[in-house]
Order: structure tokens, then sequence, then C-alpha cells
């Protein structure tokens, strides 16, 4: 990068909302540069909602969405979500039945099996993937931008971390240098931005989320005149683990509900609601019973530590648990549980900031009077009006890789009419 470049496209962002902007912005022929503060949430995304199983339809998928949603949805940005959902079956190798048929599983808050995977791998897998494809046609920097301007028609980021410097995975510092003792940061300048940061459930104490998701995106946004949307709205994960200390922040994949897993009480009664019930009912349930007294302790410390409740999956077919959760099940025969035989100990915690950034269907930062701020876009977790106040099982993945990838072009189009 020769000083004083300024790229077509900056996508702020390393997850896969970021990485999926990156590669459609480059598949159009622009200059395209990335910072990424580390992966957010993509690496443990199980398994993606399309809409291809039997009895299954996008109008069905657009119906759950806006049902779960609690009447918070944009009803634009869900036939955009449920409607490019489709365009991914065909793009990754999914797991089949032995006969060729999609090997599904029914996510909270689905009215019918919808998620696709690739050996509870999909997120991981998708970003390993993408990122091979774009080596060598984007400029990657990892570090955290910590402040967007927009002057004269140009964005400017600073930045600190690090410069990729290609395949052996070594980086060299360019973010900071010293300089009488002072640490400066740099720049990065681009016609166009797309912000794929993420939400902010990583300022909680107990979340599944990793620490770097904090709202920094959000935060920029609206300093350059963004509107933000349901601001008070998080989503928490029912089922995430409080014991044993190692891996204690990691969330259970909840499909395992209608695989005939249950919830239970310090008494071992199961209190499990409808099982067609949502996240948000789900971590509802579990709350009341901690709060009448019926949670299972936090083994950690005293008594003001954080009680759970038990997540049963005893009752499922030890084969299934087996194959179709072999990652768990490995995760928690690592700590000496044997999920088989004996429950999880869980509580709910915070998963997904489900306000945001407002966005158009073509993924445009809006105004708070709906006018689009020229040349920043936004996909992911960032963005508000999705999913409401409440976000189905599997929906996600789906999330980050259908706007990303409008974002992405989007982006590459705005930059190109520039030019």
């Amino acid at each position: 990068m020769e000083q004083g470049t300024v790229f077509d496209v900056l996508v702020v962002g390393g997850g896969l909302a970021g990485w999926r902007a990156a590669e459609a912005a480059a598949s159009s022929g622009v200059s395209v540069a990335l910072v990424a503060n580390g992966a957010g949430n993509s690496p443990d995304i199980h398994a993606l909602n399309v809409p291809v199983g039997p009895g299954d339809s996008v109008e069905r998928y657009i119906d759950d969405t806006i049902r779960s949603g609690r009447g918070a949805c944009d009803p634009a940005l869900v036939e955009v979500l449920c409607r490019g959902a489709l365009a991914l079956a065909d793009e990754f190798p999914w797991d089949r039945n032995p006969d060729g048929s999609f090997g599904m599983l029914q996510p909270v808050g689905c009215s019918v099996p919808r998620c696709v995977s690739i050996g509870h791998h999909i997120g991981a897998w998708a970003l390993a993937k993408i990122k091979r494809e774009l080596d060598g046609k984007v400029e990657v920097f990892h570090g955290r931008v910590t402040t967007l301007r927009l002057e004269d028609g140009v964005f400017h980021a600073k930045w600190t971390g690090f410069r990729a410097t290609g395949d052996s995975g070594a980086a060299r510092a360019l973010s900071v240098r010293a300089e009488g003792g002072r640490r400066i940061a740099q720049a990065l300048s681009a016609r166009v931005v797309v912000l794929a940061t993420g939400g902010w459930c990583g300022k909680y104490v107990f979340s599944d989320n990793p620490p770097e998701l904090r709202g920094d995106g959000i935060k920029m946004a609206q300093a350059l005149g963004a509107a933000v949307r349901d601001m008070d709205a998080v989503q928490y994960e029912p089922t995430v683990a409080l014991a044993p200390a190692f891996i204690r922040g990691i969330p259970v994949i909840t499909t395992m509900l209608h695989e005939g897993a249950t919830f239970r009480n310090c008494d071992g009664k199961e209190f499990l609601p409808d099982k067609q019930a949502n996240k948000d009912e789900l971590s509802r349930a579990i709350f009341a019973e901690i709060a009448a007294g019926h949670g299972v302790p936090d083994p950690r410390a005293g008594a003001k530590a954080q009680a759970g409740v038990w997540f049963d999956a005893t009752g499922v077919d030890p084969s299934i648990l087996r194959s179709r959760y072999a990652d768990t099940v490995r995760r928690y025969e690592a700590v000496g549980v044997d999920i088989t035989r004996e429950p999880m100990l869980v509580a709910p915690a915070p998963h997904t900031s489900l306000g945001g950034v407002v966005i158009d269907p073509r993924c445009r930062v809006l105004r708070a009077d709906s006018s689009p701020i020229p040349g920043l876009f936004a996909a992911g977790e960032i963005t508000g009006g999705v999913h409401g106040l409440n976000r189905i099982g599997g929906s996600a993945g789906t999330e980050v890789l259908v706007f990303g990838r409008i974002a992405g072009s989007e982006a590459a189009a705005y930059a190109s009419e520039g030019r």
C-alpha cells in the first residue's frame, strides 16, 4: 500500500458479514481493504436457515421471522433475508442424508426443520473458504478502527493493529509508531465504507460473545449521522454453559430440544414450555424458575454466584448426539461430563443485540429522515430491523451471508459510479 492510497471500498469487520462484503466487492473489480478486529461470533455459527426442506417455503420462513420478531421487524428486510436464503442452497457442500436430501435440524422458533450445516461448522468453514479465495485480492489489516470521518467525499479511518503480509500468517506492525513517546494511529482512506462490526453483547460480564464486540461500529455510524433503532433489544441465548469453568460461556445448540432434550430445575423437575417456544420465551422461563428459588447454584462461588438450570439431553438417542452433536459431546467429555448420561448446567446469556443502525434493502445506512448517507453501507449484527425483538435460531448465519453480499455489491457499484 502506497502512502496516500485511497481504496474504492473499505470493509470494517472481520466476521462473515465483513468478509462476504469484501468478496462481493472484490469480484466487481474495485480495490478493497478490510480491517478485522477478530472474527466475532462467526466461527461459532453452527448452521443456518435455508427454506428448502419438506413443507417449507420462503413464505413460511417470512411468517416465522415476522411472528418471532414481536411486531418490530422491517418487512422489506425480512423479505430480502428469506428470499436471499434460497441462493445459499447451492453454494456450499451441505450435509446430506443417505438419500441425498439435506440433513436438516429444526431450530428454536422455526415451525419446520430449516437449518443446514457442514458438520456444525458452517461459520468457520465459510469464513476459511472466503479468506482462501480472497488471498492476494484484498488488502487485509488486523486491528481496530477507532474513528471514522467523512471529508470531501472520502472516508478516513484511524486504526491500530497489524497488516497481513501473505499466506505465512506473519504480520508486521503498521498501525502505530512511537514518536516522542506518543503512539500515533495510522489511517486508511476509501471512497466507500461497509460497516460490519457486529453488535455489543461482548460488554456483558456473562455472555457468549467475544469481548471485542462492543458496538464500536454503531457509534461510528451515529457520528456520521446514522439513525439507530431498537437499541434496548438484546436476545438471550437460553443454553450457555455455566460450568465446568473451562467451557463457561460457550453456547449449547438449542436444536437438541427438538431431538428430545429438556430443561430441569434443582429438584430434577422438568419445566420446559412448549417446544415451539422461541429463545426469548425459553430464557424467560429459565429466569422465572431461578427467581422462584428452583435454580441450580453455580459451583464456582458462594451464594451470590449466578444460578442456572439443567439442560438435559439424556433423553436424546446417544447415536444422534454422537453424530449430529459430536462437537458438543467432545467438548463436554474433555471436561469430564458425558452428556448422554448426565445433564449440562446452563444459564441464559446475552447473545445477539437486535437493534442497531437503520438500513434499507440495499444495505445503505439511513439518516433519521430515511435518506441514505452517501457511500456508507452496513450488514450483519450492527444493523437493526431484520429480526425485530427476537431472532429465530439459524437466521444469524443466513443474515450475514445474504446482507454481506448485498452490502459489498452495492458498495462496489457506488464506488464505480464515483470514479
